[in-house]
Formats: structure tokens, sequence, C-alpha cells
């Protein structure tokens, strides 16, 4: 399920990962827009550090794919359906999965039956592979996981893989909206929304590009330009790559270059708010007030459907007590999405925080009355009894 995701404090810095098929090499990538010309950095280019291949990322041992065939093309399981039979292995193989926040190949995390959300589409990928068997892979908006490390936010997101019937014929006079699949889902939850799916290029993309994310935390900022330099050649108008892209730039000090993704990233990318957010971060580090606040103007103007990418902004602004404009973060988030009863009490912690303690109430009362449970519905209500109080005293 989980894809990282990066925010640079005070603004957003996006991360994803997901994964896709296995080509020997890098296809030659096409932009959407031929006009805009990706930025070049020697660094970049030239840099030499470990990437992993395509066969790295997706092939198993030999004496995993023996256990896994074994299993597979047992004369009692030949009745069932392939995609089936790939879904009951998994089922079985993987039960007990750690679902840590690790980024792993498909042999590291069959072996350690561990790994994020990537790491299962991974390993279900390399499984589909050896079977004959499609797969796509979807991008689910979900509540997302995060946490600091030093003056980066770490999110996490969700995506799920679709293993499709390799042998399914359509019948005759039937109308197909969808073809029949099964849905590898990575703690699947009744009130997450379902993204876009997702190119091939892309996925290879997202996986090079967590990767990327782990080296700039750990300050390995060659290994994060190698991949990243990977990632760009199977998707140069992919937001997510070229969003990290400028942040490694700027921590080695090539503002320059830095400025040249985020305007390039701009024009090609589809997702621009975290684009958007880290440039206004990046004005203002220059002194460059007047241009920062035109781009988070901008970036409050974005149709971006996406709940809890408004809330991570909310959880940014304030954590550097820019109240004012976390409201106006949050008050997106629950209008794209009013009944979570936590992007409400989030909504009324930022009014609370901006002076606007009447709002706050009510909005309180609303995430007590969304409440899934009687505690939960107790502890707002007594953070309603508090706030009440508050006012009386001043």
């Amino acid at each position: 399920m989980l894809q990282m995701q990066l925010f640079r404090l005070p603004a957003l810095l996006g991360c994803v990962i997901w994964l896709c098929a296995c080509t020997a090499t890098p296809p030659k990538a096409s932009l959407s827009k031929p006009e805009v010309i990706l930025p070049y950095s020697a660094k970049m280019a030239s840099m030499v550090a470990p990437v992993p291949s395509l066969t790295d990322i997706f092939t198993l041992t030999p004496e995993q794919q023996t256990e896994f065939l074994h299993y597979f093309n047992a004369p009692e399981r030949q009745d069932m359906p392939r995609h089936r039979r790939l879904y009951k292995f998994l089922a079985q193989h993987l039960e007990g999965f750690n679902y840590l926040g690790e980024n792993f190949t498909a042999r590291e995390a069959y072996a350690r039956k561990s790994g994020n959300c990537i790491s299962l589409a991974v390993l279900t990928k390399a499984l589909a592979d050896l079977a004959g068997i499609a797969v796509e892979f979807q991008t689910i908006v979900s509540a997302p996981v995060f946490s600091m490390k030093n003056d980066v936010m770490l999110s996490s997101d969700h995506v799920r893989t679709y293993l499709y019937n390799p042998d399914f014929v359509p019948e005759k006079d039937k109308i197909y909206f969808i073809k029949p699949a099964i849905v590898v889902d990575y703690l699947p939850s009744s009130g997450d929304l379902t993204g876009p799916r997702v190119s091939e290029q892309t996925f290879i993309a997202m996986f090079y590009r967590n990767l990327a994310a782990d080296a700039l935390l750990a300050k390995q900022y060659e290994q994060a330009l190698a991949l990243l330099n990977a990632a760009l050649t199977f998707a140069p108008d992919y937001g997510g790559v070229i969003n990290l892209a400028a942040v490694v730039h700027r921590r080695i000090n090539e503002t320059q270059l830095a400025e040249q993704f985020y305007q390039y990233g701009l024009k090609v990318a589809s997702n621009r708010a975290t684009l958007l957010s880290n440039y206004a971060s990046l004005k203002l580090s220059m002194g460059e007030t007047a241009a920062a606040d035109d781009m988070l103007q901008s970036l409050r103007e974005l149709k971006d459907y996406d709940p809890y990418l408004w809330y991570l902004l909310g959880q940014s602004a304030t954590s550097t007590q820019q109240y004012q404009e976390a409201v106006g973060y949050y008050l997106k988030a629950v209008n794209q999405a009013p009944y979570v009863h936590q992007l409400q009490l989030e909504l009324a912690a930022a009014f609370f925080r901006n002076n606007q303690a009447e709002q706050a109430a009510k909005t309180l009362v609303v995430a007590a009355q969304l409440a899934p449970s009687d505690g939960t519905k107790q502890r707002y209500d007594a953070k309603l009894q508090a706030l009440h109080l508050s006012r009386t005293q001043h």
C-alpha cells in the first residue's frame, strides 16, 4: 500500500513510488509537451553511483521461482484460473506479511515477507511475469501516515495492483464496463478514493524516485541524483521525480538548477501542487516574497481532488505557524471529504489557532457528529467543552 512522499518544511515536497513492467533497457522517453526541454544537470548526468536495473528489481531467485511454479503448476490447481492461483499463493506465502515502510525488490520482499505497498506490488509483478498474467497499478487516495525526520515530513501514500485473468473470453451479447480482475491491496479501507491508473513508464520512475528519497534522507546526494536520472529516463514529465530533482539540487546548493526544474515541472507535470509549494518555499528563502505569494495564491486556486494533499499542506503550514494558510488548506480538504472526522478536527484546531473560536466550535460539533465511536465522540465533546470554557474566561 504505502508509497513514500516527502514534505520539505514549510512547503510540500512530493515523493511517491510504485512500479510496472520489466523491460531490460529503458525506452526512449517522450515528453507530453515536446517544446519544453528537460533541464540539463551535469552532476546528475555524470553521477556514478549504483542504480538497480529492472532485472535487479523484478527478478526472483531461482529457488523462489521454483517454489512458486511448483505451487502454480500443481495438478490439483489446474482447474483454478491462473490469476486466482497467483492470488492464492500470495495470500498463503505472505501470511503475516510485515508492512514496513521499506522499498524492497521482489526477491527481498519474497524472502523477508515485509515491505511497503510498492514492495508488494513489485513482488506481485514478478510472480505475474512468471505466470504470464497481466497486471495494472492504480493510485488510491487514502489517509496518509506521516512522520518527521529533521526538516522533512515523510508521508505514505497507497497503491494497489490488478491481476487480470489471461484466459477470460467475453461472452457474446454481453457488455463489460470493466475487465474482470482480482485486486491485490494492502490494508484496503472503505473510505479510500480511487485515483488514476499508472503507465508502465511512470510506475518504474516512481520506484526509482522512492529509492532517491531514501538516499536524500540519508544525505547521499550522489546516489539520489543517479536514481533520479534513471527515473527521468522513464518518465520525464512525472511531477514527483521533477520535484525531488529540484529539492536535491537545492540541497547541494545548485539553486539555479532547482529553479529550472520547478519551472519545467510546472509546464509538463499533471500534478502541480507539490511543485508550487516547494517552489514558493525556495522563493521565500531567496527573499522573493512577492513571487512566493503569487505561487501560494496559485496553489490555493488549484482544483486537485485529493483531500489528504490539502491536509498535508495544512500540517506543513501549521508547523510554521502560518495558521491562516492552514485554515485555507483544511477548508479545501473538508470540502472534498466532509465525512472524514479527522479532517474536521484539524480544521477546528486551525480555526482556534487563527483566533476564530466560533468557527472552531462549530467545526468541532461536526467532527463529534461524524465520530465513528463513542470514545472518539467523547474526546471531541471534551475538546468542545474546553473551548467553550476558554471563551468564557476571556
